[in-house]
């Protein structure tokens, strides 16, 4: 793996094309390692340019997947399953959330994108609010993780930075989890 990624540094076209593929791949299979990724296209790119192939790659997927998510919420089939009420509760609650939900959902990596996506196409939340909270939430996230994967050994070796990132990825693991227990618990405006 690190002579793969050490070989496309010799070939900065080349992994730009395929780490943005690669970014706009996950968004559609989230089992795809999203963290790895970013890291990886900080390390063989840079910072800057790996944030950036990271970011644009992974929005611009987000915003297909979200129209397909609307265009399909619209069959009869999701209907009939929207029409039952802990997911109109839900698919209300998110809708009425708007950017502050989005944001923060985008911004902490253990919350899948995937889902917020599809959740949000399915609700039907208003583009402005979804393009605008997915834009920053994941402009926050994918910073801080390219940060990281520019110089993996030199952050490492100072304590403060391993601090500054443990907290936070705590942080947003708890934001995260605040977020999906309340959708889990039904603690969700009726």
């Amino acid at each position: 793996m690190e002579q793969i990624l050490y070989s496309l540094t010799d070939h900065k076209a080349l992994a730009i094309i395929v780490g943005f593929l690669l970014i706009m791949l996950e968004t559609f299979a989230p089992i795809l390692p999203l963290i790895a990724i970013v890291l990886a296209n900080a390390f063989v790119l840079g910072m800057w340019m790996g944030f950036l192939v990271s970011w644009v790659g992974s929005a611009i997927a987000s915003v297909i997947l979200y129209y397909i998510a609307n265009k399909f919420s619209r069959l009869k089939y999701i209907q009939k399953y929207k029409s039952k009420e802990q997911v109109k509760r839900i698919t209300s609650w998110i809708h009425k959330q708007g950017f502050n939900t989005i944001f923060i959902s985008y911004a902490c990596p253990f919350i899948p994108d995937f889902l917020v996506t599809i959740s949000s196409g399915f609700a039907g939340t208003e583009i402005k609010n979804y393009i605008s909270g997915m834009v920053f939430g994941k402009f926050v996230m994918f910073l801080l993780i390219s940060y990281i994967g520019e110089d993996l050994d030199k952050v490492l070796q100072e304590p403060i930075k391993v601090v500054v990132f443990a907290l936070a990825v705590i942080i947003s693991w708890i934001l995260g989890r605040k977020i999906n227990n309340r959708i889990h618990t039904g603690n969700v405006p009726k």
